[in-house]
């Protein structure tokens, strides 16, 4: 029997979305794809001035010792390329690659995600990915900056389907110059649920979002569960994964607990596991990230095991 093309490329998409789960299906995810935000990070540190090679290196350590510990990494192509090409990530562990170009994380109270030039969907199927990934900064309360980022992330999803990827989005609702802090933090949950239930017709096969109540609420854990839970039902059978934002191994254990009890499928965590090995020697790098950042991704899955829910074995829809 022959198969139809969407057909094809569906089941081709479903089965390279369950790999981003493992054998569990439960994601444990380590996200190495920063460009800006990696520059940045090595500047607070007192590493400013690393050449594009010396970026390319460390990625390749990070990768090295974080890689086998996970079902899933992500990876650019640009800054972590040579990892792959160096073959440090295991075959058993997925590849998601990003689309956006870097710039979000400039301020502007209008923030718009624009493609990387010269890497495609098509290139990210070349480097073997099993998923791509589309950073989307978003404020549901704008109607004109959310509809152009709807239209992306439709357009996105087409493109990336066509060829049988799954795309991960991932939300990111930040602050106006208008805000205070606190107003922000007050209207954060608000803003990062209402965003997943605007999104999630557009095309995505999973969500990458954060925590729904800020730190700056603190809140206790029966209204963190529930916030929790009302994110999951705004993503209305999307899958979706905790992201780390930087927060200690401590905190995001937890976050990954109750985010798991409401449904969430794992978690893809970033800075909070490998930031402490950012580091000038590129073998203390690795043997940190070896060492006290392969412990803290471990505690992280074990968790996400426990409580977390397998990727939907319905696959995309």
């Amino acid at each position: 029997m022959t198969i139809g093309r969407r057909s094809a490329s569906y089941v081709g998409r479903r089965r390279r979305l369950l790999r981003l789960g493992g054998a569990g299906g439960i994601v444990a995810g380590i996200a190495i794809d920063h460009r800006d935000s990696l520059r940045t990070a090595l500047e607070r540190r007192g590493l400013a001035g690393l050449s594009t090679d010396d970026l390319r290196q460390l990625k390749l350590r990070l990768a090295r010792a974080l890689a086998p510990a996970a079902t899933a990494i992500m990876l650019d192509a640009e800054l972590g390329g040579l990892a792959l090409e160096h073959g440090v990530v295991p075959a058993t562990v997925a590849l998601i690659m990003p689309l956006e170009a870097q710039g979000y994380e400039e301020s502007g109270d209008e923030r718009i995600t624009s493609l990387l030039p010269d890497f495609s969907p098509v290139d990210a199927l070349r480097y073997g990915a099993d998923a791509c990934k589309l950073l989307v900064p978003y404020r549901v309360d704008d109607d004109g900056s959310a509809g152009r980022q709807d239209a992306l992330v439709r357009s996105t999803a087409m493109a990336c389907h066509e060829v049988g990827l799954p795309l991960v989005v991932e939300p990111v609702v930040f602050r106006r110059s208008t805000e205070s802090a606190d107003e922000h933090a007050a209207a954060y949950q608000l803003l990062v649920i209402g965003a997943v239930a605007r999104l999630q017709p557009l095309g995505a096969d999973l969500f990458k979002l954060p925590f729904p109540v800020p730190d700056r609420l603190a809140a206790a854990e029966p209204a963190a569960l529930a916030a929790c839970r009302s994110l999951h039902e705004a993503c209305r059978g999307t899958p979706w994964v905790l992201l780390g934002a930087g927060v200690d191994t401590a905190t995001f254990t937890d976050q990954i607990r109750l985010a798991g009890m409401a449904g969430a499928s794992g978690f893809l965590a970033g800075r909070g596991i490998w930031g402490p090995a950012l580091v000038s020697d590129p073998d203390e790098a690795e043997r940190l990230a070896a060492g006290s950042g392969r412990a803290d991704l471990e505690r992280c899955r074990l968790v996400a095991d426990r409580f977390a829910r397998p990727l939907d074995a319905s696959g995309p829809g």
